[in-house]
């Protein structure tokens, strides 16, 4: 299949019998469409860091994570998503090797260490070495990994949506199938929706019961924003908002 990326470059598409995965040609046009960390047509920013904010809360709750362990937002973008969790108590970073940290200034993270969870929402899509950036994802062995790309059903339709070839920044797409033979691969246990998928290390012991409750959250956008924002106003760990803003100006005045 081809398809006209950024209405100039014809571009083919490869299917992997092997794992489900669709991947681009080498994208030799990355330089075109990131001329900013997010492309003018992305009017949903805003709304899916809020949304996957209450996602993740609801979510760490269910697995009963402790918000003062060290977590990530790997390809954190402008720090929207990290600055939120922050203020609902989380001990979030952020790490980005493109995106200019504009909200969590001073609460950067390293990917090598291990965390109690690792997030990266809408950063499968733009991996241009599938193989070796989920490696440097998984290798650190993080006890859950959560993560969101939208799946394509094995034989997507040339228009199907999240090809977005206009954007030219979407070169990956992977599949349930992809996600399971991902989780294999690393070590981990897939628990995988439409758009969301959670990743649990195979030691980390989940009760069936939770699994449950974890499918439907992924799987049901208005349940996760529910209870996630009952959870982020009932701030089971206090608000790093002040603390943070404190921690910094000190780190000013030295």
């Amino acid at each position: 299949m081809t398809q006209r990326v950024l209405h100039r470059h014809d571009v083919a598409y490869f299917q992997c019998a092997k794992c489900d995965l669709i991947e681009t040609e080498l994208p030799h046009w990355l330089d075109q469409a990131y001329s900013s960390a997010l492309g003018a047509i992305d009017t949903g920013a805003i709304h899916r860091n809020t949304f996957t904010a209450r996602l993740t809360l609801a979510v760490g709750f269910v697995l009963g994570l402790d918000p003062r362990a060290k977590c990530l937002d790997f390809g954190g973008g402008h720090g929207v998503f990290t600055r939120l969790m922050r203020d609902a108590g989380w001990h979030f970073t952020w790490s980005d090797k493109y995106g200019e940290n504009l909200f969590a200034r001073g609460f950067e993270g390293d990917p090598a260490q291990t965390h109690e969870l690792v997030t990266a929402f809408e950063v499968l899509e733009h991996l241009v070495d599938v193989r070796a950036e989920l490696a440097r994802i998984f290798a650190p062995r993080h006890r859950t990994v959560l993560v969101s790309t939208s799946l394509h059903d094995g034989q997507p339709a040339r228009d199907w949506w999240f090809y977005v070839p206009e954007g030219g920044q979407h070169i990956a797409f992977y599949s349930e199938r992809s996600m399971r033979y991902i989780a294999r691969k690393f070590g981990y246990e897939a628990i995988v929706a439409p758009t969301h998928t959670l990743f649990i290390r195979s030691d980390f012991v989940v009760p069936s019961w939770k699994h449950a409750i974890l499918a439907r959250l992924l799987s049901s956008a208005w349940l996760a924003y529910g209870c996630g924002s009952i959870l982020f106003e009932l701030r089971r760990s206090k608000s790093l908002t002040l603390s943070d803003s404190l921690a910094l100006r000190k780190r000013d005045d030295t």
